[in-house]
């Protein structure tokens, strides 16, 4: 089973012909990014109301829930609108191992945020502003690799 075999796609989609069918490429980084900054975005449902001395709009459980929500939106969205209006990558539909492995990469990415959550407000008691810093210096270091998966892609195939 290689190239030349009809049913082949690598784990890691480097070419064009692979993006969006392999279980990982570059976009995966991307749906990683998103779910560490949707993670961080609903937790300040929690976290500013309880620094104001008030209850928590929603409990911490909700966050993982929404976060799944709305990545589930943003396949149907990336997969069904964005294509049918050719904005899509190479004008195709994510396979069915693509769009689960964005899902898995999305919700694994929020519950490590929860995590990091966890460790430096629960186990350490720490203030919500180091989990906040430690959230956005994750999703910054995700974001440059992002860019330097693109760059890779694009060196790779700049003659295809």
């Amino acid at each position: 089973m290689g190239k030349e075999d009809p049913k082949y796609i690598p784990l890691i989609g480097w070419d064009k012909d692979y993006i969006s069918r392999s279980p990982f490429d570059f976009y995966s980084w991307g749906h990683i990014a998103l779910g560490i900054a949707l993670f961080l975005l609903l937790s300040l449902l929690i976290t500013v109301p309880e620094y104001l001395g008030q209850k928590a709009l929603i409990p911490w459980w909700l966050i993982i829930i929404i976060v799944i929500f709305i990545l589930f939106f943003w396949e149907f969205f990336e997969n069904v609108i964005l294509w049918r209006l050719g904005w899509k990558f190479e004008s195709r539909q994510d396979s069915l191992v693509n769009f689960i492995w964005d899902m898995i990469f999305g919700i694994s990415s929020a519950l490590l945020t929860w995590l990091i959550k966890w460790i430096i407000m629960d186990v350490y008691n720490a203030s919500g502003r180091w989990f906040y810093i430690a959230g956005a210096l994750l999703f910054g270091i995700i974001l440059v690799i992002y860019f330097i998966g693109y760059g890779i892609y694009k060196s790779k195939n700049k003659n295809k």
